[in-house]
């Protein structure tokens, strides 16, 4: 258990800035801790009284102290869905357009809101590298049966990780060339927007099993194929609420995937509900919404959190699908597509 915290300890303390290599000449000496969800706008929107959200601590004994479940826990804004993923230079100068205007949609706005999930996704696989090794390294002692099973786990843990890697760099690459000015990535955007702040506040990318009727869309375990991600952010802003899905234009895949939302607006809150606990780490809650919350609802929510952490456990087709749990707290007012 020490070797666990102390290799996750040292995977998250790796410092680097994730700007292509044509403008690393600019950066700053400091590598700051960047957020991933505003602070100054989403995370404040949805703090307690005290600068507090709720959010997920990944580590082995949260779990044991969860009971096998991960609970979401108190975390001051001020750590909240931090990396080091950017020095101070081009932190601001990339996300200020974000950070420091209201959200109107506008490309650059989009652009920087899908880069810098894309780069946190990054940094995570990344720090995935060093589990692999502590992973071949946890057969010590062990009969002859459990160490071959977990080498192979081990083996296939680790191509799945590297898989990861080389497909994200792809897709970086692509976004790269548009910051630089080099090739224009043909992006598709749907903006979900609500009069009010969204209480749960997210960051993240997925290649989607599944979708919300429950289809298969693409198998993951073929490492043969390249699969398509889609890029997601919940957040607020001026007071209103926002929720942007972000794909390449040639992603069919993704594009079926967002076809497959709740038209009406009442089913499609509950259905993103739904979508960030069973997807996303990089979550962050209003306490006053959660404890608004009833029991069943808390439970299935975090129920969802702990779905496709046990590799051995089969995950169902129908996990995004509705389950008849419906929450309050947030209204969706419109929605727009934008093709950039």
């Amino acid at each position: 258990m020490g070797e666990a915290h102390k290799v996750s300890n040292a995977a998250k303390s790796k410092k680097y800035c994730s700007v292509p290599e044509d403008l690393k000449s600019d950066c700053s000496n400091k590598i700051i801790n960047a957020h991933t969800v505003s602070k100054s706008s989403s995370l404040l929107e949805i703090a307690d009284s005290t600068n507090h959200v709720l959010g997920l601590r990944i580590s082995l004994s949260n779990i044991q102290k969860g009971n096998g479940t991960l609970l979401p826990e108190k975390i001051g804004i001020n750590q909240a869905s931090t990396f080091k993923g950017f020095c101070a230079e081009h932190d601001k100068r990339l996300f200020s357009c974000i950070e420091d205007q209201p959200f109107s949609a506008e490309s650059e706005q989009l652009f920087a809101l899908a880069y810098r999930a894309l780069c946190k996704e990054i940094y995570a696989k990344g720090s995935n590298e060093d589990i692999v090794g502590l992973i071949k390294e946890s057969d010590k002692g062990k009969d002859m049966f459990e160490q071959l099973f977990t080498q192979d786990f081990a083996s296939a843990y680790g191509l799945g990780v590297d898989t990861a890697i080389k497909e994200l760099a792809v897709l970086k690459n692509k976004f790269d060339s548009h910051l630089l000015g080099n090739e224009e990535s043909e992006l598709c955007h749907f903006v979900i927007e609500s009069d009010t702040p969204c209480p749960v506040a997210v960051s993240s990318i997925l290649c989607p099993d599944v979708d919300f009727e429950g289809n298969a869309i693409q198998d993951l375990s073929n490492l043969e194929v390249v699969p398509e991600c889609v890029i997601f952010n919940s957040f607020s802003s001026d007071g209103k609420g926002y929720v942007v899905f972000s794909w390449l234009k040639e992603s069919n895949v993704i594009e079926s995937f967002i076809e497959t939302l709740p038209v009406e607006f009442d089913l499609l809150k509950n259905a993103l509900l739904r979508f960030f606990f069973s997807v996303s780490e990089n979550i962050y809650i209003s306490p006053e919404w959660w404890d608004d919350l009833t029991e069943q609802q808390r439970k299935s929510l975090t129920d969802r959190v702990m779905i496709g952490v046990n590799p051995f456990e089969e995950k169902s087709d129908s996990y995004l699908c509705d389950d008849n749990i419906k929450y309050g707290g947030w209204e969706i007012s419109s929605v727009q597509r934008q093709d950039l």
